[in-house]
Formats: C-alpha cells, structure tokens, sequence
C-alpha cells in the first residue's frame, strides 16, 4: 500500500509518481499470483539478487514460475504489503525506486511481519516504464553490542523469517 499523504509529502513529480504506481503493481501481482501482470512490467531478460539464491538470477522465467506458485497457494501470501521510505530517482530513461517493502503475515492467528530492503531498476523503451532489475536484502534487528563487545556492527543477528518488530 502506498499511502496518498506519502506521495504528496514526498513531493513526487508525475514521472516519479508513474515509477511508484508500476512498484507498486509490481508487488501487487506477486503478492496475487498475477503472472500476466508481472510479465508485462518486466523485460525478458530481467536479472536480480535475491535472498532466494546465492547469485545473480537472469531471465524473468524464474521468477514468473514462483508467482504462478502463488496463485494456485493464498495462505502463503502476505495478508498486505505496504512500501515504506519510498525514494525515486530518474535519470532521463532510468528510475531507480527504492524503499523497505514490509509484508505482514498470518501465524498462528497471529500477526508477524517480514521486512525486506528493495531496489528496483526501470528503463523506458517505447514510452514504457519496464523493470529491469531488483535487489532485495531482508532487514535484521539491530541486538545491540553485545557482552564485551566494541560496539562494532558485528554484533547484528540476521534472521530471515517472519518476526515482531520491536516497535519501542
């Protein structure tokens, strides 16, 4: 979700606005299984780093592959997603979006929340906006130095799955 009072006070300019619109289809068709969508706002030869796999991936197969999974799987979906610190920048034929993609999802009848650092690359060709490649790191909690410890950033702990933040 991308909230109206983001948009505007971030102060987004149309072109801006368009890149944020296309993320955001972008991450709605995954999150519903919609292939077609996701095809048609991707380039063929779409390349990414994943937390999914050690190495770059090329071709959008891979990934048209997992949304179709999706579709056919509801209770593996998030229950919402939302885009939080959108920032866009635009480089004559080239957006950058890069924002925390925060999903929130159901176990156990209880609400947790994955978060993710995300950036995706578009190129216009033929007045088009298409993606042609995304970054995705999940985030960590930040545990602090520990005993003994300098306070270097050595002391995160990465966890890949599904949490409660700590909101205080």
């Amino acid at each position: 979700m991308i909230e109206n009072a983001i948009l505007e006070a971030g102060r987004f300019d149309p072109t801006q606005r368009e890149l944020l619109a296309i993320t955001w289809r972008l991450l709605h068709a995954i999150d519903t299984g919609d292939a077609t969508t996701y095809a048609q706002l991707s380039l063929p030869d779409l390349t990414c780093f994943e937390d999914v796999c050690p190495y770059r991936i090329d071709g959008l197969e891979f990934h048209l592959s997992l949304i179709r999974q999706a579709e056919h799987n509801p209770n593996a979906r998030p229950i919402r997603f939302d885009m939080l610190t959108p920032h866009v920048q635009v480089y004559g034929d080239t957006g950058i979006v890069t924002y925390t993609r925060l999903m929130t999802c159901m176990e156990n009848d209880a609400p947790v929340w994955k978060a993710c650092n995300e950036t995706r690359v578009f190129v216009r060709q033929n007045g088009a906006w298409k993606m042609a490649h995304f970054h995705r790191s999940p985030t960590w909690p930040y545990a602090g130095p520990g005993p003994g410890s300098s306070g270097s950033s050595s002391s995160c702990r990465y966890t890949a799955s599904c949490q409660r933040p700590n909101l205080w």
